[in-house]
């Protein structure tokens, strides 16, 4: 069993089977499955539920209950069979709706009826679907067989009639008839017996005028609320439907809907109008245009409807394109704020940047001149603290020398000073060539230059110390 549909409540049940509502899961429409058991159906039945599907897959009318799909549900023995579903259910619940009130169906619903149902068997009969009405042109002449078969309903009925968003849909084929070329005729008895013909119910060869007779039967009930033909054994009724005589209808309806459904409740099927001369009649070509142009005057107020969605649609999102323009400035101003105050503080930062580094350039040059100044007031005590040393130790040692000019002899001979020979001044002992006696007579080596020389040399000393 497919797990594409999700099954709901069952609406109906038969000899073989039952019809069950069921929902796609993805889509979430809703649709009606026909659940077929042929376990205990012969040969014959069998190719009958493969000739309602080969008519199912046939039929494509806005007036016929639609065909999706079937399946074969081996281990089940049964066929599973999807169509539309009407959410108005069928029309015999109408007519019961009608009766416990003791009303009158509406003549204008009593009308559209037929002019749907004329549609729908037209589509069964000829093949194809009927022209738009032209009341300014002669009807052409009867349509010719353009298809390999004809269909006939062979069960027409309130019961098999539905109702979706009043529009009405032929529904149930399970009795229909699909017939081979334009002159064969059927002879099967099925149906029915209060909507059957008399060719059908006297076992004759029937042709597709039969859906006339059973559209008439349903139409008669629908004004009169009970069927045209009603017996208590199956013999009564043959009886009464061979001479085919009904009740009058009432008169609160008109004329033309009167002559219409006894033209079709006539028992001789050869002067009994086809699905083609009543779908032509001028009473039904007039309530055709008029049923166009109601229709049309529905689309056309559909698609106003529609294109005054869409201009509301296209308001709002104006509207919303305006405030999210509106919005997009509002950002861009805010931006441009941002960015402005951004550079104002880039700016302000450089100049801080800048003052700071000015700032700091003039703290480094104090610095560097305040330190320039403690390391010149080191230098000064520095060499302040040199001189004294050397003076002090410069005049200890000329206080152990002789006061005033002496002999270069007296000096290399005074063995109380050893100044001489510590700066290289001994002549006699490191000269490689003696200091003749003349030299020694004739020169004189004053002390004040030995001093000098001395104090030089002491604070050289301590420079490199």
């Amino acid at each position: 069993m497919s797990n594409e549909y999700e099954p709901l409540e069952i609406i109906g049940k038969g000899s073989y089977g039952t019809v069950r509502k069921v929902q796609h899961r993805q889509t979430r429409s809703i649709c009606v499955r026909k659940e077929i058991e042929y376990k205990q159906m012969n040969n014959h039945e069998r190719n009958q539920i493969i000739s309602e599907l080969r008519i199912l897959k046939e039929l494509k009318n806005k007036h016929i209950v639609r065909y999706f799909k079937h399946e074969h549900v081996s281990s089940q023995k049964s066929i599973h069979i999807y169509m539309e579903y009407c959410s108005g259910g069928d029309l015999a619940k109408y007519i019961r709706q009608y009766k416990s009130t003791s009303t009158q169906v509406p003549e204008e619903f009593i009308w559209q009826v037929l002019v749907q149902m004329l549609n729908a068997l037209y589509r069964c009969h000829y093949g194809c679907d009927v022209d738009k009405v032209n009341l300014f042109k002669s009807s052409p002449t009867t349509p010719q067989i353009n298809s390999d078969s004809v269909i006939i309903h062979r069960d027409i009925k309130p019961d098999n009639i539905f109702i979706e968003n009043d529009v009405l849909k032929l529904g149930d084929f399970g009795l229909a008839k699909m017939l081979t070329t334009q002159n064969d005729f059927a002879k099967t008895y099925v149906g029915t017996p209060y909507y059957m013909s008399p060719e059908v119910l006297m076992d004759e060869p029937y042709s597709p005028v039969c859906d006339i007779w059973s559209l008439g039967c349903v139409l008669y009930e629908m004004c009169q609320l009970s069927p045209p033909f009603q017996a208590k054994t199956h013999l009564q009724l043959q009886s009464k439907i061979k001479r085919g005589v009904i009740p009058n209808l009432p008169e609160s309806y008109s004329l033309q809907l009167r002559s219409i459904i006894k033209e079709c409740i006539t028992v001789d099927p050869k002067s009994r109008p086809s699905c083609y001369d009543l779908i032509n009649s001028l009473s039904i070509k007039f309530l055709r245009k008029e049923m166009e142009l109601n229709e049309y005057n529905r689309n056309l107020t559909q698609l106003k409807m529609e294109l005054i969605n869409k201009h509301e649609e296209l308001k709002k999102k104006e509207q919303f394109l305006a405030s999210l323009d509106a919005e997009v400035k509002q950002r861009e101003t805010y931006c441009q704020v941002q960015e402005s105050k951004f550079k104002e503080k880039e700016i302000s930062l450089t100049k801080l940047e800048n003052s700071m580094i000015g700032e700091f350039n003039l703290k480094k040059q104090a610095l560097d001149l305040e330190a320039k100044e403690v390391r010149l007031n080191y230098q000064k005590e520095f060499w302040s603290v040199v001189e004294k040393a050397v003076d002090k130790e410069v005049a200890e040692r000329m206080k152990s020398r002789p006061r005033g000019p002496q002999h270069l002899n007296d000096l290399a001979a005074d063995n109380g000073s050893n100044i001489l020979r510590t700066k290289n001044l001994n002549l006699y002992a490191e000269s490689p060539t003696p200091i003749s006696p003349q030299f020694n007579a004739g020169h004189k080596f004053r002390v004040t230059d030995e001093y000098e020389r001395t104090r030089n040399a002491e604070v050289r000393k301590y420079r490199v110390n």
